[in-house]
């Protein structure tokens, strides 16, 4: 008697057991997978072989489709029939709703006409069947397996041998969904580890990319409890990367003097959500002076601030660069000294304050009479320590206060507003002629030097531009200059007679004249 039983498969066994209720093949209507994957066919040649010996028949082939859509495929039966049928008479259950069944293929009309059939191979009777995924409308879909058994004699299959081929159906549309699990498993795994990869190479690109700009980002409750810094900002404060650090601490590492603009943007930002983006000096945990930038906005998650999120970056070199490029552009190469523009700026700011509060205010032109009898005589390196040794005169500590300036090859100029300087006038520039005019020494010889200074007074109450007080000031430079025993001459800017003053008069006459201006 005709056995019926199924094959029951999992991870770990197979085993037969009885058969259940006919269902719908579309049971394990699936959708196709995009990538390739080959189906596990392990189990296919214990089908083949069970369903030989359940039908009693020579040659079985069992063909399940892998993940390209190929066969994979089985057969019991050493006759050689199956590797011919599979080529052909197999796949014609693959078109067929249902068991194909014929005792007799002769007289089957899909399989009479096959050359199987008609041939010497003699293929007498024929029992096969197709397990189908995707169903359409019409309740069909593609065809994911096959079995079929074949006899060279004729064998009479009945009822229970159809039941056999549902069943085997409905188990290779169950083998070919486990199939399908376990590739969208095996391909969601890969996915998260290639995220996995991706969010990490991300990572290391944005650490690079810190490191290389000198910067790191930051993120801050607003409750002030959690900060967190990315390794670029514990590179800008020289701590360790994971180190805690107190939101009141983090805002010491910055200069006492920014500190409050620290909390207050801080402050601000969480108040009215108004982003921030300056400036402040810095000291690491190291001692490092720095310069840092520090941006910072509202963080918003579902319409609501949660938390402030920014970016800090040390731009000391820049800083630095910026600084030097200011200084070159307002500042004398050669002797340090503010250049003419920087002067004229310097001036008339100047002239500005002490008209407003009445002050009184001093010019001093300075020529370098010698500097080119030096340059042609001793060379230029000479003139050139001629000049640096004048401003560094300009700016000794008993001038402190002053303004000095170059204005041009040997001229330069100096403000005064100290009180004391403009005390007693006549004295400071009879020592500073004295020093300017003194021999400098150059390759181990005594080079001289010579220098005449005319200055003007702006008194109190008096009312002249910066020009006005240079022009008072030239004349007064011409004045000492035409004479050959005079270092300097004072001109008053209001042209009073009291202030004409030079070094070849009478001293107590020259201070008391000085004092009634």
């Amino acid at each position: 008697m005709l056995s019926v039983f199924t094959l029951r498969v999992n991870t770990d066994s197979m085993q037969w057991v009885a058969p259940t209720d006919r269902q719908n093949h579309n049971l394990f209507a699936l959708a196709r997978p995009r990538t390739q994957a080959p189906a596990d066919s392990s189990a296919l040649p214990a089908l083949a072989a069970s369903l030989a010996r359940a039908l009693d028949c020579e040659t079985v082939v069992v063909r399940l489709r892998n993940w390209s859509h190929q066969w994979t495929s089985a057969q019991y039966g050493t006759t050689g029939l199956g590797c011919l049928l599979e080529q052909s008479i197999a796949l014609t259950a693959a078109d067929h709703a249902g068991p194909l069944i014929a005792s007799d293929a002769a007289k089957h009309p899909l399989l009479r006409d096959h050359p199987l059939v008609t041939s010497g191979a003699k293929v007498h009777s024929f029992a096969g069947i197709a397990a189908f995924a995707e169903a359409d409308e019409s309740g069909l879909g593609e065809a994911v397996g096959v079995i079929c058994a074949l006899s060279h004699e004729r064998r009479e299959f009945g009822p229970q041998a159809t039941a056999l081929l549902e069943s085997f159906a409905e188990l290779m549309a169950s083998l070919y969904a486990q199939h399908i699990d376990l590739y969208r498993h095996a391909h969601a795994s890969k996915a998260l580890e290639e995220d996995v990869e991706t969010t990490r190479r991300l990572q290391r690109q944005f650490r690079q990319a810190e490191r290389m700009a000198a910067i790191g980002s930051w993120r801050l409750s607003f409750d002030g409890n959690q900060i967190s810094w990315s390794e670029g900002v514990y590179a800008i404060h020289e701590l360790p990367v994971g180190e805690e650090v107190p939101f009141a601490d983090a805002v010491d590492f910055f200069a006492p003097a920014d500190r409050a603009t620290v909390r207050t943007s801080i402050e601000r930002a969480m108040e009215t959500g108004e982003s921030y983006d300056f400036e402040a000096d810095f000291v690491g945990a190291k001692g490092t002076h720095k310069r840092v930038r520090v941006s910072g906005e509202v963080e918003i998650v579902h319409g609501q601030p949660t938390a402030l999120v920014g970016v800090l970056q040390d731009v000391s070199d820049k800083h630095k660069l910026i600084q030097e490029l200011e200084y070159r552009a307002q500042n004398d190469a050669l002797t340090g000294l503010a250049n003419r523009d920087r002067f004229t700026e310097k001036l008339a700011h100047v002239v500005r304050s002490t008209i407003e509060s009445r002050a009184p205010l001093g010019v001093v032109l300075i020529d370098l009479d010698d500097l080119q009898s030096v340059n042609d005589n001793a060379g230029r390196a000479a003139a050139d320590a001629l000049l640096c040794r004048a401003s560094a005169i300009l700016r000794s500590n008993w001038l402190m206060g002053s303004f000095a300036a170059r204005l041009s090859e040997n001229q330069m100029v100096l403000l005064l507003q100290n009180d004391q300087h403009l005390t007693d006038l006549p004295s400071l520039l009879d020592r500073l002629a004295g020093e300017l005019a003194a021999p400098i020494e150059y390759n181990g010889k005594a080079v001289p030097t010579g220098a005449s200074l005319g200055a003007t007074l702006l008194h109190e109450g008096g009312a002249c531009s910066g020009n006005e007080l240079l022009e008072h000031a030239d004349r007064a430079l011409y004045t000492a200059k035409r004479n050959r025993d005079a270092r300097f001459h004072i001109a008053c800017a209001l042209a009073c007679g009291d202030c004409e003053v030079s070094d070849n008069q009478d001293e107590p006459n020259a201070h008391r004249a000085f004092r009634a201006a």
